[in-house]
């Protein structure tokens, strides 16, 4: 008897306590957003993963997944941010500049950037063309910064062109990682943005096809306080 009646008390558990048990361990960090993209890998070597989206009210209210969209990561797989408070494997890597990993952590997100005129979004949007760069020369004052050309008055020696000719920057997300305060060397340039495929990694950005990525970007609300929660499973 006592079988059953634990069954019918399970079937009776609201379908949003369910829901929201992904995200108990991490409830500590996210007091302050209502829109997490929470991404999952197998382990830190990975490239291939999982991004669930989930949204709430308020922070008294439950998570409710609104969607699960197919990731790929760093072709190196993930390495901690230095500065995470999250209690990460102490075996885990700690991500630098160049390692081909994506951060894992806890991170803001900036503006959405796109080649195109976008209307209708709820976060700050900036257009780039072929004279923006995102500086990856770790002995610039520049470095992890959106510049545009003729404007510097620092030099850089290395950056990444925003606008692509493989067009994987077509539609993106900068992630704020390393970025206040940004310390030299810990790693740049990190965005969600379109894949090449869905089992190539990148240089350690999160990435996914095109018509998730433009789904995602409308859906993002600066006022909800969006962030990347990014792990491997049992962190």
């Amino acid at each position: 008897m006592a079988k059953y009646t634990a069954l019918l008390l399970l079937l009776f558990i609201p379908l949003s306590s369910v829901v929201a048990q992904p995200l108990a361990a991490f409830n500590q960090y996210l007091t302050g957003s209502n829109q997490v993209l929470y991404v999952q890998t197998a382990n830190a070597n990975a490239v291939q993963g999982t991004m669930y989206l989930y949204e709430r009210k308020n922070s008294r209210r439950r998570w409710k997944k609104i969607n699960t969209i197919a990731i790929v990561v760093g072709k190196a797989g993930l390495a901690k941010d230095p500065q995470t408070s999250i209690p990460f494997s102490n075996d885990m890597p700690v991500k630098k500049e160049g390692d081909g990993k994506s951060p894992a952590g806890i991170f803001c997100l900036g503006d959405v950037f796109s080649y195109h005129p976008m209307g209708h979004l709820h976060m700050p949007f900036v257009q780039v063309d072929t004279s923006f760069y995102c500086v990856d020369d770790v002995a610039s004052p520049y470095y992890n910064t959106l510049v545009v050309k003729d404007t510097a008055t620092a030099p850089f020696n290395s950056f990444e062109y925003m606008k692509r000719k493989d067009e994987l920057y077509e539609y993106g997300v900068w992630v704020l990682y390393n970025s206040a305060p940004v310390v030299a060397g810990n790693g740049s340039c990190i965005f969600i943005h379109i894949w090449r495929n869905d089992h190539s990694g990148t240089a350690g950005c999160t990435a996914m096809a095109k018509e998730n990525i433009l789904k995602l970007i409308h859906w993002l609300d600066k006022r909800k306080n969006p962030v990347l929660l990014q792990v491997v499973k049992n962190k």
